[in-house]
Order: structure tokens, then sequence, then C-alpha cells
């Protein structure tokens, strides 16, 4: 080979070597911007991302304590409530669907004669032997189990009609029941829930 094909030949290999390079200096610029874009927007990203969690924050610090003030509203009016109902001469005492007493005033756990059990937490079916057992109805002739019972029957009827007890010392109880359709229990005016039956009233007369 001679002199100038060779000459000519790394000139063709050093054009050729030139390309090459602007090429990849081409493609490396644009991996660069793209990378810089990429970066760019992961750091939009990040900006909106922290000024969303402060957003967030400052709606659950707000919900916080709006919850705050709900439940202390809440708890004041359930004081006042109780208040109210232990300050009523009829006794009070409310039974959940399991038939387990929830609460109870101090006229109501009187006519118990604070026998210990007799308390929240105490089952509807308990506190009917405790009425017989203790001798806190008079039940004349009628077998403890069958008054129990027929309680019990009367209990679970829908509308059951009005009736008439005699306590141990003489004093009668009228009962009303009112049921509401989800168990709750709505007190008629001037009258409390009835010891012997839960979720229903009675009054002294």
């Amino acid at each position: 080979m001679s002199l100038a094909n060779k000459l000519a030949e790394e000139r063709r290999a050093r054009l050729a070597a030139e390309r090459l390079l602007e090429l990849k200096q081409a493609e490396l610029f644009a991996a660069n911007r793209k990378l810089g874009n990429h970066a760019q927007q992961l750091s939009n990203e990040i900006v909106e991302t922290r000024a969303e969690v402060a957003m967030v924050r400052g709606e659950n610090q707000r919900v916080r304590t709006e919850l705050g003030v709900a439940n202390e509203k809440v708890q004041i009016a359930e004081r006042r409530l109780w208040h109210s109902i232990e300050t009523i001469q009829d006794g009070f005492a409310f039974f959940d669907s399991d038939n387990r007493m929830i609460v109870a005033n101090r006229a109501y756990l009187a006519v118990f004669e604070e026998l210990e059990e007799a308390q929240p937490g105490i089952t509807y079916p308990r506190i009917l032997q405790l009425l017989t057992e203790e001798g806190i109805v008079n039940i004349g002739h009628e077998p403890p189990a069958d008054w129990r019972a027929r309680m019990q029957d009367r209990w679970q009827q829908d509308d059951p009609e009005p009736m008439e007890i005699q306590l141990w010392n003489g004093e009668h109880v009228r009962i009303f029941d009112r049921r509401g359709p989800s168990g709750d229990v709505v007190i008629p005016r001037a009258a409390i829930i009835d010891p012997l039956s839960p979720n229903l009233w009675f009054r002294l007369t």
C-alpha cells in the first residue's frame, strides 16, 4: 500500500472517529437533559408532596381539635343527663340487647336494698330471680318459677299491656312498656324504667 493510500485511510478513520464522538456527545447531552428534566420533575413532586403533607397535618390537627371539643361537649351533656337522672325520685335503669344492665340510678337500686349483685352488669333473668328469692315482690301463691316465666314472656312481647305489681312493703308499681325499634329506651314523662323488665317503665302509685 502506498503512502498516499495509508494517509487517506487514516484520514477516513479519523473522520469516522470524530463523527462517532460527536454522536456520543449528542447522546450524552440528550441523556443529561433528560436526566435534568426528570430531576426537576422529582424536585417539583417533592415540593408538592411536602405541601400536601403540611396541608394534611394541618387538617388532622383541625379535626383532632374539633373532635376534642365535641368529645368535651358530649361528656358535659352526659354528666348533666346523669345528674338529672340521679336527682329524680323515680328509679331509672337501662338494659342492652343482651338483657344486661348498663346503668341504674340510686332510686332504682334502692328497691334491691343494697344487694351487691344488683348493679350494672347483672342480667334481666338474674334480677327476676333476686326479686323472688329475696322476697322483693309479692307474688301471692303463684310459684316463683311461674311468675318469672310470665314476666319473661311479657317482656318479650312487642307491645305488652300495662300491669301492676306489688312490692314487699305494700307499694304498687304500675308498669308501662315503651320499647324502641332498635332496642333504645324512650322514657315517658313522669315514668321510670321498670325494675322487673329491661327497657320497660314503671311508676310508684
